[in-house]
């Protein structure tokens, strides 16, 4: 009886055909944008994204595939299937691999762009599972063209970002801090915050600020304030 059972589980008809394909679909699909990903150094790369495409439409599949079984009319075990819940419960599901492809980098965080692919890839597994194979290329299409156009794009948009510059200057007076804050504020750059320590022992004292400057503009800053303020023997950016 027990080998019968799984003779009959290896038996392919039309239905089960349809979603072998599905998910071979879902999972090229999956590995298109996990590619895109591998290229740039993401750990969550091809076979991640094309493991999530695959596990979503293997649950949106085997929950199809359960309402085919047990879900028709007039069935001696007929019973309402309701696939929905399985696209509810893969992306709520999903937030939990993508949390943990982003990172703390510094004063920002990497890995929001790959934890948002992945959450379209589940998205676009669901759809191929279900059989919705021209929605599911677009969707593809459009994530690449995010990916890969829109990054290049992306990377010509001046955009403003924090550093904190810290300066070792001579000495242990306060007088100076507010025309190190002059040289580096201007147009596009923001002093935000000021920090100040001294060191008596050694007479020296280390000033910090937080700058906020857009993109390009923060070297031409420090090196005027390298050209202003001769006295700092000192700088670090981070």
């Amino acid at each position: 009886m027990i080998l019968a059972a799984i003779r009959d589980g290896f038996i392919l008809g039309e239905w089960e055909i349809e979603l072998i394909v599905r998910l071979v679909v879902a999972a090229v699909l999956g590995g298109l944008i996990g590619l895109e990903r591998k290229q740039h150094g993401r750990s969550a790369g091809l076979r991640t994204h094309l493991l999530v495409a695959l596990g979503a439409a293997m649950a949106m599949v085997v929950s199809l595939h359960f309402g085919h079984v047990y879900g028709k009319p007039g069935g001696v075990m007929a019973i309402r299937v309701d696939p929905a819940r399985v696209a509810y419960g893969v992306m709520a599901g999903i937030g939990f691999l993508g949390a943990g492809a982003i990172i703390q980098y510094g004063v920002g965080v990497r890995g929001l762009t790959t934890a948002a692919s992945m959450w379209c890839t589940a998205a676009i597994g669901l759809g191929a599972g279900f059989g919705m194979f021209a929605v599911s290329f677009v969707a593809v299409a459009i994530v690449l063209f995010a990916l890969i156009v829109l990054d290049i794009v992306d990377r010509h948009i001046p955009v403003r970002i924090t550093k904190k510059v810290k300066l070792e200057v001579p000495g242990t007076s306060q007088e100076a801090i507010g025309r190190y804050e002059k040289l580096l504020a201007g147009r596009n750059i923001k002093v935000i915050n000021l920090g100040y320590s001294c060191d008596f022992e050694n007479d020296c004292s280390t000033v910090t600020l937080h700058v906020s400057a857009r993109t390009g503009y923060l070297l031409e800053a420090l090196d005027r304030l390298r050209k202003g303020a001769p006295e700092i023997t000192g700088m670090k950016v981070g």
